[in-house]
């Protein structure tokens, strides 16, 4: 055997045991969608025998609510050369669900024709993990800060119902006089305690939600109810600012995959940081709107816009505004990790946010969301 062939074989081995010690999956697939290389990490994440992983199809590794992502992400990689997933999952042999991230490149002949892909995936369980006990810090610090709004909110349908009580208590000590009268006083007053009752059992059911951690899976969630619910969270704020709301709002569903609570807790966090921004402004006014956008593949994504006219952020800041920690407000007022946050939710519904702010003139954020297609209800798209 010639010396050239022997220094291949032995570069090969180096490169091959280098690819087993490298701390995430690395597989290769070709043209079939057949596995047809996977290091030692995979064997140890996954549970199979690298002989085992060898020769099935990439989709018999995906959780099934994957497989139209796997199926576009393929196809997109054909093309385009390279491809970043951030939010997929892949079954153990067990049947475990593991996220993972994925960064893939494509292989092609000398005539251009597509060959194989090489793929790293990362278990991002330990980072999932941290990121759902960050937003769960986040929601229970939102509890906390409505707190004292909704004492208030609950104590006015409160003492609706013990007057209404009372006079129901009345009412019925005069049924033996006149009983047609008191019949329709007695059913307004029902009314009213069922009304005011309704007002008590909606706070307290938005608190629920957004103290509790959720583990549900993505389901259809329409943005205008999401904006709704925002929106009532923080009323108390925008009234005691006298903030002025311009909605635009479609009468038609807004639909998107994914966790209502979460959702709701992006608006709400751009809503009440919007609020803060106008603190000082004389006529504090605020827009909030839903809009729908094709993109330029022609997918259909919906916009949700909150846009206010306080101080806006300065241009060396508006890089920072999504990192943990960073903060504009005083200290004391604000831990840093609201937009973070925010940024962390949409990316994992498979969106992007817009930034345009203007100092002394105002800032606006666009929330921008896959909208829902007959075709694809089985999952979100997370595709760059």
């Amino acid at each position: 055997m010639s010396q050239p062939t022997d220094l291949r074989k032995a570069n090969a081995a180096i490169f091959e045991h280098l690819l087993d010690w490298f701390p995430d999956i690395i597989q290769s697939v070709d043209s079939d969608g057949q596995i047809v290389y996977v290091n030692r990490k995979a064997s140890e994440i996954l549970g199979y025998a690298k002989e085992e992983l060898i020769g099935l199809n990439i989709r018999d590794l995906y959780a099934p609510d994957m497989l139209l992502q796997v199926d576009a992400g393929f196809s997109k990689l054909k093309k385009q050369g390279t491809l970043t997933v951030c939010d997929s999952a892949i079954m153990s042999k067990t049947g475990e669900r593991i996220p993972v991230e994925i960064r893939s490149f494509a292989v092609y002949d000398d005539d251009g024709s597509f060959v194989r892909t090489f793929s790293i995936l990362r278990d991002v369980r330990d980072v999932k993990e941290l990121q759902e006990n960050l937003m769960h810090a986040s929601r229970l610090a939102s509890v906390g800060e409505l707190a004292s709004s909704i004492v208030h909110d609950i104590a006015n349908p409160l003492a609706v119902i013990k007057l209404s009580g009372e006079l129901l208590q009345g009412e019925l000590e005069r049924l033996h006089g006149t009983a047609q009268e008191s019949a329709e006083s007695l059913s307004d007053s029902l009314t009213i305690v069922e009304k005011a009752a309704g007002k008590i059992e909606k706070l307290i059911n938005h608190l629920r939600n957004l103290a509790r951690q959720s583990d549900a899976r993505p389901a259809i969630v329409d943005l205008r109810q999401v904006i709704e619910d925002a929106e009532f969270m923080v009323k108390n704020k925008l009234h005691r600012l006298g903030v002025v709301v311009a909605r635009s709002i479609p009468d038609s569903p807004c639909e998107v995959i994914g966790h209502d609570t979460q959702l709701e807790q992006v608006f709400m966090n751009l809503i009440s940081n919007a609020c803060d921004a106008m603190k000082n402004i004389d006529e504090p006014s605020l827009v909030i709107a839903l809009s729908q956008l094709v993109d330029p593949e022609g997918v259909a994504q919906w916009v949700g816009t909150v846009s206010d006219c306080g101080a806006g952020i300065p241009e060396a800041e508006r890089s920072r505004v999504f990192d943990s920690f960073f903060t504009t407000k005083v200290r004391g007022e604000g831990t840093g990790l609201g937009l973070a946050i925010v940024n962390s939710i949409v990316h994992e519904h498979g969106g992007t946010i817009q930034l345009e702010s203007e100092v002394g003139v105002g800032t606006t954020f666009n929330i921008i969301l896959p909208a829902t297609v007959p075709s694809s209800l089985a999952t979100v798209l997370a595709i760059e």
